[in-house]
């Protein structure tokens, strides 16, 4: 599952984010040391098995600065012609949606009618500084222990964060469609420029730089426990304030299958961490919160499935992981690659994943992974009626699953005629080395990723990139069972 301060960079079109390249490639939205702050916890939060393949797009390193600009420029999507249907909601999906404020939404019938659904009911919660954990988890004794220090960071001393008992969690919406649930937790608190610092927030009263993330997904449904995966997590940014009042935290939980119909019992652990040096990030508290909610009204959406076959040949960004973690071009064949589509209409708009494809010999689960990863690899283009759309890149969660969401929702479908993908295949063209994560100006020389040239080492600590080009396999488009 992707982190939050990637979410706004994802859920942008292409349009949108080659504009946003050109913005930041001569604004300086966020100081250096906050840069590095930023691309600290995206590190920490990435999963380990991505970490090797981590790319730092000329966003990345301020993506959670994108969205002040994504929203002051005020984007619209080209989507369909004058005199044609217009999508009623052109510019929503889930991620758009639940990446606003609570207070601040577009308003989507579905959505709201969703999260009323799931009758979700806020059992409270309560913080606790580190030192002090009541040894309800595996690791709570050794993470009391570290609260005297370590070799890496200072004592904690529970004087000095007794103000963080104060944070206590309101639910303030519970999103759930059986494919992916969503929980925004509010903090009202005078304190909260400490966890809004760290988003360029630099004239906000503080007294440390603080993040919050979710460290722990208790949970039983129908009284039975229950493995909830992996999950992404961290505070909805705010931007340019200079005082606040409180702040919103986000936990976004992908399920590979709905959950039973039936009542869900939920305990989230909120850690705290201190970021005041960018290179020493620590825990400091965490706090606890539970609620219930009910699935069974978000597991009823029909999916219906769909063969794609692609064929022909495309240059492909291919990488490498392990201890010769390697980036490079290459021609691959795609003929015999078949992806089994699904496609699902939910409350926050139309889903087409990929859950499970045949390979054929040619081809290995490397190529797999570099096919279906984030912002590279393979996209589509849309056309809702003829017309094209734009629409968030792929979520990679992680295995074969990969999906996009289309802003169409169940509203427009008496007026759509057709949906039709047409693959093409995204490449980098070429990146630009960052030589230390903690000073993001410190950069190599620009290296151009030539087709079928070796592929070279990854870059220790990520890059940015030069650009995409992208290869249409026209001759494989599909169009898509509509309900």
């Amino acid at each position: 599952m992707k982190n939050k301060l990637e979410h706004t960079f994802d859920n942008m079109n292409e349009t949108q984010r080659e504009t946003l390249c050109g913005i930041l490639g001569e604004t300086n939205v966020m100081d250096e040391r906050t840069a590095a702050r930023i691309q600290a916890r995206i590190d920490r939060k990435l999963p380990k098995n991505r970490s090797a393949m981590r790319v730092l797009r000329p966003l990345a390193i301020a993506a959670a600065a994108c969205a002040v600009i994504y929203l002051t420029l005020g984007f619209t999507v080209p989507g369909v012609a004058d005199g044609l249907y217009r999508l009623a909601h052109p510019e929503t999906t889930t991620d758009s949606y639940f990446m606003q404020q609570p207070d601040e939404h577009e308003p989507v019938k579905e959505i709201e009618q969703a999260i009323e659904n799931t009758r979700a009911e806020d059992k409270g919660g309560a913080a606790e500084l580190i030192g002090s954990y009541s040894g309800e988890l595996p690791n709570d004794a050794e993470l009391n222990k570290e609260a005297a220090g370590t070799d890496e960071h200072p004592a904690v001393d529970p004087d000095e964060y007794a103000y963080l008992l104060s944070l206590k969690p309101e639910l303030k919406e519970l999103y759930y469609d059986g494919s992916r649930l969503i929980v925004n937790a509010h903090f009202e608190c005078p304190f909260a420029g400490d966890f809004l610092v760290g988003f360029g927030n630099s004239e906000i009263a503080h007294r440390h730089n603080l993040d919050m993330l979710t460290a722990h997904v208790l949970g039983t449904v129908n009284g039975t426990p229950y493995d909830f995966g992996g999950y992404g997590h961290g505070v909805i940014p705010i931007f340019d304030k200079k005082e606040a009042n409180g702040f919103t935290m986000q936990t976004d939980i992908d399920l590979s299958t709905p959950l039973p119909d039936g009542t869900v019992e939920m305990t989230l652990y909120y850690y705290i961490y201190n970021c005041d040096d960018p290179e020493i990030e620590y825990n400091v508290a965490r706090v606890k919160h539970q609620f219930s909610f009910d699935t069974t009204a978000g597991n009823k959406h029909e999916a219906k499935t769909c063969e794609l076959t692609l064929s022909g040949s495309a240059p492909l960004t291919v990488m490498e992981t392990g201890d010769s973690a390697r980036i490079g071009n290459r021609t691959v064949s795609f003929d015999g690659l078949t992806l089994n589509l699904e496609t699902t209409f939910l409350p926050g708009g139309m889903t087409i994943a990929i859950n499970t494809y045949t390979l054929p010999d040619s081809f290995d689960e490397n190529l797999m992974q570099s096919l279906l990863t984030y912002h590279e690899g393979l996209q589509f283009d849309v056309y809702v009626n003829g017309e094209r759309i734009e629409y968030s890149v792929p979520n990679s969660l992680g295995g074969d699953r990969w999906k996009i969401e289309l802003p169409v929702h169940a509203e427009d479908l008496p007026e759509i005629r057709s949906i039709r993908l047409v693959p093409k295949i995204v490449r980098i063209t070429g990146i630009v080395p960052i030589l230390d994560p903690t000073d993001g100006s410190k950069k190599g020389d620009p290296i151009v990723l030539t087709v079928d040239d070796a592929p070279i080492g990854m870059p220790a600590y990520g890059f940015n990139l030069l650009g995409w080009e992208e290869t249409v396999l026209s001759d494989c488009a599909i169009e898509l069972p509509l309900p």
